[in-house]
């Protein structure tokens, strides 16, 4: 009875597989020989690391659909072999797609039988969208594949009725209670954009964007490291359908609508990566010198002065070679290679996050990244468009001083994106217009720039005032149409050790500065020698303009003059202290202003780790960006920056003759070095700023008990005396610094609350020690200003121009620490000079006729700094 029951469910059975045989489906085994052949040709495609995080931010009953722009074999099998090689969901189900040669020979006869008995009854062949087989596949969880477009899809769906597989999976959706979620893919071959100038190769095998299937197969046989997979952000279709928008709207309108927003969005992903279209140079000048404003500023232009249109012409034409980048993907490719190998030889690591730049390259679908550095080198150009397009970004234009332009690094760099601008605008309407002209086609074109919105580079290792002369120009292009939506990105970038130290010292001590040359580049080669440590670039939270704007709703709003610099200014102080949070405390910073800080020559190894300590807690309770090798255990990273500052001979043992490191228990810092250290200490103040105002206001106080109350006035006063040397929060005012600060320190067992009264605290017993020492950050700022307030105080208004100003004060800086007046070398510094005669001016002191303010302002100085020397 049992034999005849198993025989007619073995005859049930496959007749329910005969029904359910397609060549879409391809099983997890092909066959040995078909398997080996796919892993060898796929095995070195790079995956996207974000497709794991994009799987497991999925519903865990989600059915996966991989969707491509096109219908293609090749990505079929491509993602079909490197998922199940990566062990991800891999698609077995393609919509479309019939893969007949790489079936199992066994399978293949069940499928061509099937489908010859279907025909002979039916005349017709067995169609896996209305035989329900796609249904039950998706219903199952099958992973799926799903090209959005090909060649006869018109056709097929518009005249013969074909079933779109699009519609198809909605009406599955529509009755599937776990969630359909699509995931567009994208498989590049090249990271260049499109030429709008094909080659011959490209006319004949394809283009590198889209290689025909020679192109393809020497592609990847020859560099298939260069094909990389990457993953847009997924749709979940059942929430689509469940949206206010679409809820109640048809079948075939839902079916267009999801096509074309799929479309779209793998469209804007790939440009995210290429970037756009390169035009031949003569097109972009032609589209530049024919822009409407430019076209009628030309011809008011040549009216006043006399000149034919043609003269006029020519001069903007001069102006646009003078300017405009050369932007070549080619050359950008094989710099790639090079700088690979430099930056290498020259640092240890360049460190960044990954899901920063992720953020990055996903929001800049919406319109051109405008990346606002730090500048702290001439590296970082090189640094941060190495690091975009090895991270699949295009590389961004760059915003460079003329000075830069010089024979015959010029055209190389044009040709990696630079474009060159005057130091000055000043009596040169026609060359702002034409510069103006050429930000605008570049950002209508769609292109990233990178703007140092501090206009050069700081010899002081803090941030400067923002420049927002660039700023304005981009706002002004966008308010114009160049683009849909505009992104800034503050970034900051340190080096352990920065190549250009020597020339920074030398300009901050009174140097002039070298012009760049050619011969001057050959002279920097002594720069390969050395090793600098590491580089930290840190990304921050991308600011949409569209975003800023509804905030303050003012979206669809014609802006006057005067609300666009108002904009402009609120976008340059939020950039910058965007900067300041991003800003990462380096081992060697750290140790800097543990020995700097109280002005001492020899410091002992215990009030040194007393300092580091008090540092560590400090930053650790504000949140601070800490270097890797600080927040993994600082101990160590201390002992490696110690070493560091000793083989340059930035400190040394006190006993010299000591064997024994137990023995040296103190450290002297070279007088001739307190500048470099002093550089090194600046790169993360702006983390220790609030702690150090906070603390002399407390000192102020002169008393163990106090409110924080009681400490705003006089922070808010130091806010505004250092205005020019550090960047006041734009959204939070004193009191919230304060209170945040505050809280700090009794993190830091500086502090300790009152029993009873509230807002009220006790400093305890190793609290003023450490309140002095953050105080002593801002020591040498006091004596700057100092000096700076001698100078006024001896000389009359307008008696010299700056440079002889910042010259005068050096020497009477020299003078005043010689005959014990001031300690601190490195508050003779020139960018600190150059501040105070910002600050002064700004404030009514500018010579000896203001000599009562000037004696106002010499007793807050000089009370300030009694605070922290008692």
């Amino acid at each position: 009875m049992n034999k005849p029951s198993r025989f007619a469910g073995w005859i049930q059975r496959r007749s329910e597989d005969a029904q359910n045989l397609f060549s879409c489906w391809l099983p997890k085994q092909t066959g040995i020989f078909s398997m080996f052949i796919l892993r060898r040709l796929f095995s070195g495609i790079c995956l996207n690391p974000d497709l794991k995080a994009t799987l497991k931010e999925l519903p865990d009953n989600a059915v996966i659909v991989y969707v491509s722009k096109t219908k293609s074999y090749f990505e079929f099998l491509c993602y079909y072999t490197r998922y199940m090689q990566a062990n991800l969901p891999y698609p077995q189900l393609g919509f479309d797609c019939s893969i007949r040669i790489l079936q199992p020979v066994s399978r293949m006869i069940r499928i061509a039988t099937a489908q010859a008995r279907f025909f002979l009854h039916h005349f017709s062949f067995r169609d896996p969208y209305r035989s329900g087989f796609i249904r039950d596949e998706i219903d199952k969880g099958t992973t799926a594949f799903l090209p959005l477009v090909e060649k006869r899809d018109f056709y097929r769906r518009f005249i013969k009725s074909k079933t779109d597989p699009i519609r198809h999976l909605i009406d599955i959706q529509q009755t599937l209670e776990r969630p359909i979620c699509i995931i567009p893919q994208l498989l590049f071959f090249s990271k260049h954009p499109a030429s709008t100038m094909p080659t011959m190769a490209d006319i004949f095998f394809g283009s590198p964007q889209k290689p025909g299937k020679l192109r393809r197969l020497a592609t990847l046989f020859r560099k298939p490291g260069s094909i990389f997979i990457e993953v847009s952000d997924p749709i979940n279709l059942k929430r689509f359908l469940e949206s206010t928008e679409n809820r109640g709207r048809s079948a075939e309108y839902l079916a267009l609508k999801l096509r074309r927003d799929l479309l779209g969005q793998i469209n804007a992903h790939r440009k995210s990566i290429t970037g756009p279209a390169i035009k031949t140079p003569e097109e972009i000048k032609q589209e530049i010198l024919t822009g409407e404003e430019l076209r009628q500023f030309m011809g008011t232009y040549a009216e006043r002065r006399g000149m034919t249109i043609f003269q006029t012409h020519r001069e903007a034409l001069g102006y646009v070679d003078e300017i405009a980048a050369n932007y070549s993907p080619s050359f950008i490719n094989i710099v790639h290679r090079v700088t690979g190998r430099f930056l290498n030889t020259l640092f240890e690591s360049v460190s960044f996050s990954p899901e920063a730049l992720s953020a990055i390259k996903r929001i800049s679908r919406k319109g051109p990244i405008i990346f606002m550095p730090a500048h702290k080198s001439h590296m970082d150009s090189l640094l941060l468009s190495f690091t975009l397009y090895d991270n699949h970004m295009p590389c961004p234009h760059i915003f460079a001083g003329k000075n830069l332009a010089f024979w015959p690094m010029g055209p190389l760099f044009r040709r990696v994106g630079a474009f060159f601008v005057r130091r000055s605008f000043k009596g040169a309407v026609f060359y702002a217009k034409v510069f103006s002209a050429y930000i605008f086609q570049v950002l209508k074109e769609g292109f990233n720039i990178a703007v140092y919105i501090e206009g050069t580079r700081s010899r002081s290792g803090k941030l400067l005032q923002p420049q927002l002369g660039m700023l304005s120009i981009l706002l002004h292009a966008f308010f114009e149409g160049a683009c849909k939506d505009m992104i800034f990105v503050p970034v900051f970038i340190a080096y352990d050790r920065i190549p250009d130290e020597g020339s920074y010292l030398h300009e901050i001590s009174g140097g002039k500065k070298a012009a760049e040359s050619f011969r001057q580049m050959l002279k920097a080669k002594g720069i390969l020698k050395d090793r600098y440590g590491k580089v930290h670039l840190n990304f921050g939270r991308p600011l949409g303009l569209n975003e800023m704007l509804a905030e303050q709703g003012l979206t669809g709003a014609v802006l006057s003059a005067k609300q666009q610099n108002t904009l402009c200014r609120d976008i340059g102080a939020q950039m910058m202290n965007a900067i300041d949070r991003q800003t990462v405390v380096t081992p060697q910073s750290l140790v800097a202003g543990a020995l700097l800080s109280g002005g001492r020559e020899i410091i002992s190894r215990k009030e040194l780790f007393f300092r580091i300590e008090a540092s560590m807690n400090l930053l650790d309770a504000q949140g601070s960006c800490l270097a890797d090798t600080l927040a993994d255990g600082h101990a160590s990273a201390v002992e490696n920056a110690l070493y560091h500052y000793r083989s340059r001979k930035f400190i040394q043992w006190v006993d010299a003759k000591a064997i024994d490191q137990v023995r040296h228990n103190e450290w002297r810092i070279m007088e001739n070095r307190r500048n470099a250290l002093d550089y090194y200490k600046n790169i993360s103040i702006c983390h220790v700023v609030p702690a150090a105002f906070t603390a002399l206001a407390i000192l102020e106080k002169d008393a163990f008990q106090f409110s924080s109350a009681d400490l705003h006035v006089t922070y808010r006063r130091l806010q505004d005396l250092f205005g020019e040397e550090f960047i006041p929060d734009p959204i939070h005012p004193p009191a919230y610094t304060v209170r945040k600060t505050v809280k700090a320190f009794i993190d830091n067992a500086i502090l300790v609350p009152h029993p009873v009264m509230p807002d009220t605290y006790n400093i305890s017993s190793e609290g003023f020690r450490k309140l002095i020492f953050f105080a002593g950050y801002i020591e040498p700022f006091l004596e700057s200003y100092r000096t700076a307030l001698v100078y006024f105080a001896k000389n009359r208004r307008n008696h010299h121009h700056k440079a002889k100003m910042l010259k005068k004060m050096l020497a009477i800086g020299n003078r005043m620490i010689r005959q014990g007046e001031i300690r601190l070398k490195e508050s003779i510094s020139k960018a600190n000079y150059n501040n105070a005669i910002a600050f002064f001016s700004k404030n009514g002191v500018r010579g000896s006729e203001d000599e009562e303010m000037v004696r106002q302002w010499n007793d807050v100085l000089v009370h300030f700094q009694n605070l922290i020397s008692r």
